[in-house]
């Protein structure tokens, strides 16, 4: 075969996973809706669990779509901005761990650039260039956006500093 041949064929192999990834602002309702089919429940909430890698769960409140979907063992929950629609978070999880090559499959469709930030085998972390984080810890992965990651710092820095007020004697 010719080189221009095999180049051809590695193209249109490895095209339907370049146009499936892309960043988390590209990720609408309609998306996973053309992927998973109509969700299975949906909602307005005025809060979200988030998870910081070192500090653990964080309440994050604000105006939420939430929605929910299943495709075999694949549970899917995104979570909306409201009134935008934008994705704040997206947690993936099944009753099994997860393998490695389902981890990267799933990384590789929301962005394809992660990068390392910590693993220990029990939770592993990445940081995308565009400052989202993805989390898994055995049954399930989260990938936060960056607005999310933001708002976690910015509400763990207020509760830092409450407690570290000195109150008045």
């Amino acid at each position: 075969m010719s080189i221009v041949r095999l180049f051809l064929i590695g193209i249109f192999a490895f095209l339907p996973l370049v146009i499936q990834a892309g960043t988390l602002d590209e990720k609408t309702p309609a998306y996973f809706v053309d992927r998973y089919g109509p969700p299975k429940s949906s909602g307005t909430v005025t809060s979200i669990p988030a998870i910081h890698i070192k500090r653990g769960g964080v309440v994050v409140k604000g105006q939420f779509s939430s929605r929910e979907f299943r495709q075999g063992d694949l549970h899917i929950q995104c979570v909306f901005f409201l009134p935008s629609l934008q994705l704040a978070t997206v947690r993936f999880q099944m009753q099994h761990p997860w393998t490695k090559e389902q981890i990267e499959a799933a990384l590789a469709a929301y962005g394809g650039k992660w990068t390392p930030v910590s693993r220990n085998g029990i939770v592993d972390s990445w940081v995308a260039p565009d400052g989202s984080m993805a989390i898994s810890m055995l049954t399930w992965l989260d990938i936060q956006s960056k607005a999310i990651v933001d708002q976690v710092e910015r509400i763990l820095a207020e509760d830092d500093a409450k407690r570290k007020a000195v109150p008045k004697f």
